[in-house]
C-alpha cells in the first residue's frame, strides 16, 4: 500500500513539476521545480524505506502529495489576477 502511494506521490511531483513550467514566462523547460519539492522528492524515498509504522508512511505520503497539488493549483492559477486589469 506504501508502495503505492509512494508512486502516485512521485507521479504528483512530475505533474507539479510540470504545471510550473507550464506557467513559467519565457523558456518553457520541460519540468520546473523549486527547491522544497526536490526535498520531499529526496526525504519520502527515505520515509517510506524506514521502520516507521504503515500509518506514518500513509500519512507523509498524503502530505507530499496533498503539498504537491497546491503547486499545481498555485502554477495553474498564477495568471488569474492578471486578467482582472483590462
Amino acid at each position: 500500500m506504501a508502495a503505492i502511494l509512494f508512486l502516485v506521490a512521485i507521479l504528483g511531483l512530475l505533474v507539479a513539476g510540470r504545471a510550473q513550467a507550464q506557467a513559467a514566462d519565457g523558456s518553457k523547460p520541460l519540468f520546473s521545480f523549486q527547491l522544497w519539492q526536490l526535498g520531499l522528492a529526496l526525504v519520502l524515498p527515505l520515509v517510506c524505506a524506514s521502520q516507521l509504522p504503515t500509518i506514518a508512511k500513509v500519512i507523509a505520503v498524503a502530505l507530499t502529495a496533498s503539498a504537491f497539488s497546491f503547486s499545481v493549483f498555485r502554477a495553474r492559477h498564477a495568471h488569474d489576477f492578471d486578467d482582472l486589469h483590462f
